[in-house]
């Protein structure tokens, strides 16, 4: 790495920090802005039956530092006069979700738009560092939403069997404005289970 005329060695040094491929190249960095998407899980083919006053918590991969524009999940079965609230946690102490980055704001959980499917989503505006986070999700009825199946065993497998896994978390949590940091004593959700389909559409990578 040359040195040009003028430049100064901290600014060298802020450039290859900056360059993602300097030394390995995670395929995971490549991310078409503009779509959503969630590496670390894939869309079931059946519903997830939320528990009204339960926060559920998806993992979330940010492999780069993006911003992302919409938040969305899909509602299968409506459930009338009911809500849910999304939002985004950073990761904490382990694997538990810690802070919170973002309360999303509501989805309406009593009608199913868009034709045939129920996709909701909520306009937001939020920069991620690169990082683990948590995607939640927390409701006031039972909803039956898209759920997914993580696609890593990060979490751990399950020692009597080996065969299953954790996916996620759950939490006991009245329904209302999202907690600071995420409700301490949360289950772990099995890959039997699955967790809810959460997902964020990056609109830029920074």
């Amino acid at each position: 790495m040359l040195k040009l005329a003028g430049e100064l060695l901290e600014g060298q040094l802020a450039d290859h920090i900056a360059d993602l491929d300097a030394h390995t190249r995670n395929p995971f960095e490549e991310i078409i802005t503009g779509q959503y998407s969630n590496v670390l899980v894939n869309l079931d083919t059946s519903v997830k039956t939320l528990v009204a006053d339960h926060l559920y918590a998806t993992p979330y991969l940010a492999a780069r530092t993006l911003t992302v524009d919409r938040i969305a999940t899909e509602i299968k079965v409506a459930a009338a006069g009911k809500s849910a609230r999304l939002g985004i946690y950073r990761n904490g102490t382990n694997m538990y979700p810690g802070a919170l980055v973002l309360d999303c704001g509501t989805i309406d959980c009593g009608t199913i738009d868009c034709g045939a499917t129920g996709v909701k989503e909520i306009v937001i505006d939020q920069q991620l560092s690169q990082g683990l986070y948590w995607l939640a999700v927390v409701s006031d009825g039972a909803p039956q939403i898209e759920q997914a199946l993580v696609v890593s065993k990060f979490m751990g497998v399950i020692g009597s069997n080996y065969s299953s896994y954790y996916v996620g978390w759950d939490v006991s949590q009245a329904y209302g404005t999202l907690p600071d940091p995420f409700t301490t004593g949360g289950s772990l959700v099995q890959n039997v289970t699955r967790v809810p389909y959460i997902v964020l559409r990056p609109s830029s990578l920074d």
